[in-house]
């Protein structure tokens, strides 16, 4: 029973393996621990660096997307407005001048009915 296996617990927590006679012991296994955790931990740190880099300039750059979207928003609603009232002022001429030309009018629709049949219809 003098090889056998024995486990005994490092600085990191994690048990290793070695003989009975001290060959593979912990003291060995807890340096490579140790310096396997400083590299996870500089690695850990680099990723937070680099996080909070991307973050500080992605802010500003949000924030000037986020001011000419609200921009572009104003001024499509402004255009939206002029188009109404742009489309309300041919409606009335339309219909002034239905009013003043009536027979010229009902002329007018019923050829432009015609087009339209001629068009649609298949032969």
């Amino acid at each position: 029973m003098e090889n056998q296996p024995s486990t005994s617990i490092g600085t990191s927590g994690a048990g290793s393996t070695g003989s009975a006679n001290g060959i593979g012991s912990s003291s060995t296994m807890g340096a490579s621990s140790t310096s396997s955790t400083n590299v996870v931990d500089r690695l850990a740190q680099s990723a937070h660096d680099t996080v909070d880099r991307v973050a500080a300039k992605a802010g500003p750059a949000l924030e000037k997307l986020r001011s000419s979207a609200y921009s572009t928003r104003e001024q499509l609603n402004a255009k939206a407005g002029d188009f109404g009232a742009m489309e309300e002022q041919w409606v009335e001429s339309a219909r002034g001048y239905v009013r003043e030309h009536p027979f010229a009018a009902v002329a007018v629709a019923a050829l432009a009915g015609m087009v339209i049949a001629r068009l649609t219809s298949s032969r």
